[in-house]
């Protein structure tokens, strides 16, 4: 390949917009493992040294040897973790971003172990995760012309009955529209939206998927047009893609992102693994010694975003674990992974007896508060207790605001108690739960549990 794959992929997005990428990608998807290695180290050389010269909190790191580092070089580099993301955000960005680089979004994640960041999102990184998107939908065969559904935390007013609609729901000129909803909506709600919407597609975080394929099967009911379930931004609960197809008989097809990365593995089509969207992000599985994990192997992973020049984010520790696979059947040259453990959540009891997804202020309590890590668990019909490890000790005042932020995002009649830790760990699985239900499952109508109705 003459041209830097990485180089020309950022001009096709940025000048001739998603869709132009594909055929590109297409072909880049087939690429020899050891090349596209290549192709991904160069580009890692031209990130490395764009930010020694440019973002300061790089500025300490020597400067590449070669054109192209080894993975031996780029392995001595630090690792970049949440804390410093959080803590370092301003000398991390970029004083000289390059042409067509500039910034896209803020982004904000209480991240898969509790630990809150925000980031500046590169346009070119933006831009090329929509147009990974679009591969996806062409690996799984969807019609593009449907109308697609995303349920997932939006501003206010995106709640039921409406919603909000958009005119595509693919970065392609046949998308059919979209429509949106607020995931902080009772089950019920959600449903009855479905209905009336009726989408080829729908797109929402696992726990909240978990809770309407358990409605709608106690409702009995199915939604007349859909084709597939996508999830997103949490672990798939066990034996979820059995149950959808069961009650809702159509396929779960899960994708593994970060809000500050983009797409980093995109489950493959024919296998039953997950593609890394090498063309995106480096992605390092790390034994705890940190050495590369060999196949069926389970380790930390680091992430290094290839096109994120306007913030750097170099050999970034996301704080999730994965387990490396086996090339892949399909013939696809990218790398997989088997299995992802990061952030899961459960749903919300309310008093009055229904659910939802729990939206409790998480992806900006970190910024509000001197908080390293949190976790919400409801431990009563009207009671929730707030796990967290402070940057500093909180007086009366700090724990009286953190309450009440709390209280508010929920927007419900519940009690807090707030409890200091030195670590909130993750589950025995490998999952970091970030609101946990102690109060059973939505499988049943909105009535309590023998159990509930014995507190």
């Amino acid at each position: 390949m003459t041209t830097p794959l990485h180089a020309a992929l950022a001009r096709l997005v940025t000048t001739s917009g998603p869709a132009a990428a594909l055929p590109l990608l297409q072909q880049t998807e087939r690429l020899e493992p050891s090349l596209m290695q290549a192709q991904q180290l160069a580009r890692a050389r031209e990130l490395w040294d764009h930010s020694r010269r440019t973002a300061p909190y790089y500025a300490g790191l020597p400067a590449p040897r070669e054109r192209a580092v080894t993975l031996e070089e780029w392995r001595a580099l630090p690792i970049l973790g949440r804390r410093e993301v959080l803590d370092e955000r301003e000398r991390l960005r970029s004083s000289a971003p390059p042409p067509g680089h500039g910034p896209a979004r803020e982004a904000r994640s209480s991240g898969s172990t509790g630990r809150p960041v925000s980031v500046t999102v590169d346009r070119v990184a933006a831009a090329l995760s929509h147009a990974l998107a679009l591969r996806s939908h062409f690996w799984h065969r969807r019609d593009l012309t449907l109308k697609g559904a995303g349920i997932r935390a939006l501003p206010s007013g995106a709640q039921a009955p409406m919603g909000l609609s958009a005119q595509r729901w693919a970065a392609h000129r046949d998308a059919g529209p979209l429509v949106l909803l607020d995931v902080h909506t009772t089950l019920d709600a959600q449903l009855d939206w479905l209905l009336r919407e009726d989408p080829g597609y729908l797109a929402t975080y696992p726990s909240n998927a978990a809770g309407l394929v358990a409605r709608a099967e106690a409702r009995g009911l199915r939604l007349p047009s859909l084709r597939e379930l996508g999830t997103f931004g949490e672990v798939v609960p066990d034996g979820l893609p059995e149950r959808c197809r069961r009650v809702l008989g159509v396929p779960l097809i899960d994708s593994y992102s970060a809000v500050e990365l983009g797409h980093i593995a995109l489950r493959c089509p024919e296998g039953a693994g997950y593609h890394v969207q090498s063309e995106n992000v480096l992605v390092e599985i790390l034994r705890d010694d940190h050495g590369a994990c060999d196949p069926g192997e389970t380790g930390r992973v680091v992430v290094t975003a290839l096109h994120s020049f306007v913030m750097p984010l170099i050999r970034y520790d996301l704080g999730d674990l994965a387990t490396v696979g086996e090339p892949c059947a399909c013939g696809r040259g990218l790398g997989t992974l088997t299995r992802v453990a990061g952030r899961s959540r459960n749903l919300l009891r309310l008093p009055d007896g229904q659910w939802l997804w729990p939206r409790y202020g998480s992806n900006v309590l970190g910024l509000r508060f001197p908080l390293l890590q949190f976790r919400l668990r409801q431990v009563g019909r009207v009671d929730l207790v707030l796990d967290y490890v402070p940057a500093r000790p909180l007086g009366g005042e700090d724990r009286a605001a953190l309450a009440a932020f709390v209280l508010e995002h929920l927007g419900e009649p519940f009690r807090l108690t707030l409890e200091e830790l030195a670590e909130v760990p993750r589950e025995a699985s490998g999952k970091f739960e970030d609101f946990v239900c102690e109060l059973g499952d939505p499988r049943a109508d909105g009535d309590p549990t023998p159990a509930q109705l014995a507190e």
